[in-house]
């Protein structure tokens, strides 16, 4: 037995062996110590940082909506300045004068025998040269509704007017591959030649994949150079 007394205090007798031995009394189980759950948090974000994150985000969308935003002003100003350019160079070919179209033009809108926004091939309300499929009479020439805004005579456009030297070109100028005052130079006549291929005639013995090489011109010799003589 272990001392536990008080010195002076009697010993306590000695614990036999039997006690001692594995098979002896086991001791009394010990109460359970109580576990104390622990107290949940009323806010999870303790510290604040996903308030400050989310402040962060919140910010930066702000920011890129403000962006976005200002392109688009932006883009639109350009635009807008590039509308005011185009009308600014634009010539009418009625008056001659810039800064407006023959659909603007205060001459055509206070003429009463010269309309716009009819076909010139046709006479339709309906559609505009460019859509018209219809055929006429060539005796009436190839556009029997327009009015030339030259001479004043029906039957062709300004840009094919005898009294039009410009024609198309109001600032002077012509197509680029001929010359011509009557078409630009996407609708000129020798490009849409230059385009086609000629294809040559096949004749009987001739292979299927013969193909016509055309003969390489004879390399020219080049002169020899000669002393150069300088003559005081």
């Amino acid at each position: 037995a272990r001392r536990s007394a008080p010195p002076g205090a009697r010993a306590l007798a000695a614990t036999p062996w039997e006690q001692l031995a594995p098979g002896g009394e086991p001791e009394p189980p010990r109460a359970a110590k109580r576990r104390r759950r622990k107290k949940e948090y009323e806010n999870q974000d303790v510290n604040g940082f996903a308030a400050h994150r989310g402040e962060q985000q919140q910010q930066q969308e702000e920011e890129e909506e403000e962006e976005a935003r200002r392109k688009d002003r932006r883009r639109e100003s350009r635009r807008l300045r590039r509308q005011e350019r185009k009308k600014n160079a634009m010539v009418c070919f009625h008056c001659r004068e810039p800064g407006h179209g023959v659909a603007d033009c205060p001459a055509v809108l206070e003429s009463q025998d010269m309309g716009t926004g009819i076909c010139y091939r046709c006479g339709s309300t309906e559609h505009d040269l460019s859509k018209c499929r219809a055929k006429v009479d060539p005796a009436a020439g190839p556009f029997p509704y327009a009015k030339c805004f030259i001479c004043g005579e029906m039957g062709h456009l300004s840009r094919s007017c005898p009294d039009n030297p410009k024609g198309l070109y109001a600032e002077g100028g012509g197509c680029k591959l001929c010359g011509s005052v009557e078409h630009f130079k996407k609708d000129c006549p020798e490009k849409q030649n230059a385009e086609q291929v000629t294809v040559g005639r096949w004749t009987p013995g001739l292979s299927a994949d013969h193909e016509d090489v055309a003969a390489a011109p004879a390399p020219q010799r080049a002169q020899p150079r000669r002393p150069k003589v300088v003559t005081f």
